[in-house]
């Protein structure tokens, strides 16, 4: 990524306009604290200004500054490179690619949940399955996928992660072929070859920076996360 070359004011207001609305706020301090989310931002200043003018409530908004927030976590790990919809703008594939100790790529997509659990009760867990259904057609096959899922929600609503991905399995298992195509797919089996493709999923415990993360791991994934990327994963930080 290259080093800043646009002056930090200028960048910003390019980024988020002359006002000095919520996300030049939140964002902004981002930009002025770490010299690689500012590349990160001026490289890919055009798309992220279509994307800040295309916010049009506050529940837009926030999904757009948690993809920002998954951004500046990942590049808070030095040994990530980011490349932002690096698929395309406007095709369903993720958000992010990454590549970790310059040899192993892999795919992050992001959902912010806007109604969220409030514990981990497998009754509770609707917005989840829905938010993972969605999100698996935006897996490519034959590399590693995680999904980034968050909510303000309390940290006992982390542990619906796990439960919620068996439900789905049962539910594969048990030939629900009604409930799949119900969730976009044309059936179980299609379902499957999807879910595969999930190497894991990263739940935060909030929608800041600082959230806690905890992981879960696909054990029918094709392709299985390596433990030090699992562990660089969970302590995105900065």
């Amino acid at each position: 990524m290259e080093r800043s070359t646009i002056p930090l004011d200028d960048l910003i207001a390019y980024l988020f306009g002359a006002g000095r609305s919520s996300l030049a706020n939140e964002v902004g301090a981002w930009v002025a604290s770490s010299p690689r989310f500012r590349a990160f931002a001026e490289t890919y200043r055009d798309k992220i200004r279509k994307k800040a003018r295309g916010v049009r409530d506050d529940e837009g908004r926030r999904d757009f500054a948690f993809e920002l927030v998954i951004a500046m976590r990942l590049l808070a790990e030095r040994r990530f490179a980011l490349e932002y919809e690096s698929y395309g703008v406007g095709r369903r594939a993720p958000a992010f690619r990454v590549t970790f100790r310059t040899n192993l790529r892999f795919n992050v997509e992001v959902r912010r949940l806007r109604r969220a659990p409030t514990s981990g009760a497998p009754a509770d867990s609707a917005p989840l399955v829905r938010a993972v259904c969605d999100k698996l057609g935006q897996m490519p096959p034959a590399m590693i996928n995680v999904l980034v899922i968050g909510a303000d929600s309390p940290p006992s609503a982390a542990e619906g992660l796990a439960p919620a991905m068996l439900w789905l399995q049962e539910r594969a298992t048990s030939k629900d072929e009604a409930l799949f195509r119900q969730r976009g797919f044309t059936g179980v089996r299609d379902f499957l070859r999807h879910y595969q493709r999930l190497s894991g999923a990263v739940w935060l415990a909030g929608e800041s920076v600082e959230a806690r993360a905890s992981l879960w791991r696909n054990p029918q994934a094709r392709h299985a996360l390596p433990a030090d990327l699992a562990r660089a994963l969970t302590g995105t930080v900065p």
